[in-house]
Formats: structure tokens, sequence, C-alpha cells
């Protein structure tokens, strides 16, 4: 993944349920390519989401189409937003997978295959504050904002 690729969060949340829904990074980007949000209606998405997209990742230079096919970093998370790209991105259930507090995420379980991902999609203002080991191959996450992660550190 190359880290120089940047996106808004509700580009990221974009993608990934682009993905979720069944279209291919290939797929994606050439869509993105031919600005043809048909592909994302096909596959039950809004349209109009894509099409708005579309004109966003143009004006503020993001290189949607690379982002889809090679990976991305977020520029910055919110909780929720992070909460939702959890959720689109490894197909995880809020209830059962993790839980969301107040600049935190604590209980997150993941592979080490999708560690690797957050790792390198994750915006810089949160950080992996612990983690553990789980039987088979899975990790249980802390993450929190990281300016409270400085501040509990000073």
């Amino acid at each position: 993944m190359n880290q120089d690729i940047k996106v808004s969060q509700w580009t990221a949340l974009l993608i990934e349920q682009a993905r979720r829904a069944g279209l291919s990074a290939a797929a994606i980007a050439e869509a993105v390519h031919n600005k043809d949000v048909e592909p994302f209606i096909q596959a039950g998405l809004e349209g109009e989401r894509y099409t708005n997209l579309f004109g966003y990742s143009e004006e503020h230079g993001e290189p949607l189409a690379q982002a889809a096919t090679e990976g991305y970093r977020m520029t910055f998370n919110t909780r929720n937003g992070l909460k939702n790209w959890l959720v689109q991105r490894f197909g995880l259930d809020e209830e059962k997978d993790f839980e969301v507090g107040e600049g935190v995420i604590h209980g997150l379980r993941l592979t080490l295959e999708q560690l690797a991902a957050l790792q390198k999609a994750l915006a810089v203002n949160w950080v992996i504050a612990g983690s553990r080991d789980l039987p088979g191959g899975m990790v249980e996450l802390d993450l929190s904002i990281r300016a409270l992660q400085s501040a509990s550190q000073a």
C-alpha cells in the first residue's frame, strides 16, 4: 500500500462500501476513471453518493482510482467514522467485535491480515493503544485518539 495516497474518511467509507457490495478494486477504479455510477447502482448502492464522490475527489485532489487499487491512509478519523469504517472494511459487528467509548475503541478483534490493513489505513490522529494475542491467529486491540494517549502518558 502506498502511504502517500491520502483520502478523506468519507472517501474511504465509500470505497469500502463498494467493496462490501461486491465491486472489485479494478471495477471501482474503472468506474471512477469513466465517472460512471452505474456499477455502483447495480451493486445496490446510492448512485448520487458516488457522483458526489467523483466531484469531491477531483476537487480535493484525491487519487480515487489509485486509492481503490493500491490502498490509502485516511487523513482524519472521527470516532463514529472509524467505527463505520471498521464495519464496512472488515464486516465487523460493533455489538460483538468491539466497543466504542469516548475517544476509544476497546476489544477490537482482528486477524493479523486485518491488523496490517488497519495499521496502513488508520489516520494519524488515532493510535493502537494496546494489543493482546488471542488464539487462532487473532489479536484484540484498543484504539485511542492520539491526544488522549499522549495526555495519559504525561
